[in-house]
């Protein structure tokens, strides 16, 4: 993920992962909690958009809700990928590797909830999501300390992108439910970086190219020269390359 998608389907990506996210969380909340649920989540899950759902998973024999709205929360992990492919991969190496973790996270949470049953024959990844989003918050810190200097990340985004694993579990302890919750903090950051952050937008041969859809700040493929390198490099032609004379500067 560099350029793709554009800097405006990033952030209706990173939208639409946190209202899926929110959307599931009421009648996931009172499958796991009952009679436990805060009252501002049971007043949503009377909502009729959630029995007409319920009454359709039973009529066609599905009776595990809480697999359902539990393992459905993995496309917000896989709209989360897609938001932030062009900011994480601005921050090098470190970037694409959270962005990888962030894709990683969809499968996990539908193994986890899949295997929740006691008598699953991998009954001991139950609840593996948690360590996913752990790794996510733990690489996010690496991600915001090595993303190279000169690239135009600026210090906001570092900041941000280091205080990923605080935004999660504000989020979790805010709304009492992981992985939903934790997905709604780390969706309205993405949010934040698909909006503003600096993006992907080198192009073989060209140092600096901008982005087409108004990136915070151009970005060169690695390796290439900066602006200022390629300015102090000698002219060439095609016998190679040549020294200009100080009077022809004039």
């Amino acid at each position: 993920m560099r350029r793709r998608p554009s800097r405006a389907w990033t952030v209706v990506l990173a939208a639409l992962s946190v209202l899926w996210s929110f959307a599931l969380l009421p009648p996931q909340m009172v499958v796991w909690a009952g009679s436990g649920t805060p009252g501002w989540l049971l007043a949503l899950d009377r909502l009729p958009g959630y029995d007409a759902t319920r009454a359709l998973l039973a009529g066609a024999g599905i009776a595990d809700d809480y697999l359902v709205f539990g393992s459905a929360v993995a496309l917000s992990f896989v709209l989360l990928w897609l938001a932030t492919g062009p900011a994480f991969a601005a921050l090098g190496w470190s970037g694409r590797t959270l962005g990888a973790l962030v894709l990683a996270g969809a499968p996990i949470t539908v193994l986890s909830y899949l295997n929740h049953p006691v008598d699953a024959p991998l009954h001991a990844i139950w609840g593996a999501e948690a360590f996913a989003l752990l790794a996510i918050g733990l690489v996010a810190v690496v991600a915001a300390i090595a993303a190279p200097r000169g690239r135009g990340i600026p210090l906001w985004e570092r900041l941000l992108v280091g205080s990923t694993l605080l935004v999660m579990v504000g989020a979790t302890l805010a709304l009492g439910y992981w992985p939903h919750g934790t997905l709604v903090g780390f969706g309205a950051e993405a949010i934040a970086l698909a909006a503003f952050a600096p993006r992907w937008a080198g192009a073989p041969g060209r140092v600096g190219a901008p982005a087409r859809d108004g990136a915070a700040a151009p970005l060169a493929e690695p390796g290439a020269p900066t602006a200022d390198e390629a300015a102090r490099m000698p002219a060439t032609d095609d016998d190679g390359p040549h020294e200009t004379s100080r009077a022809g500067r004039r």
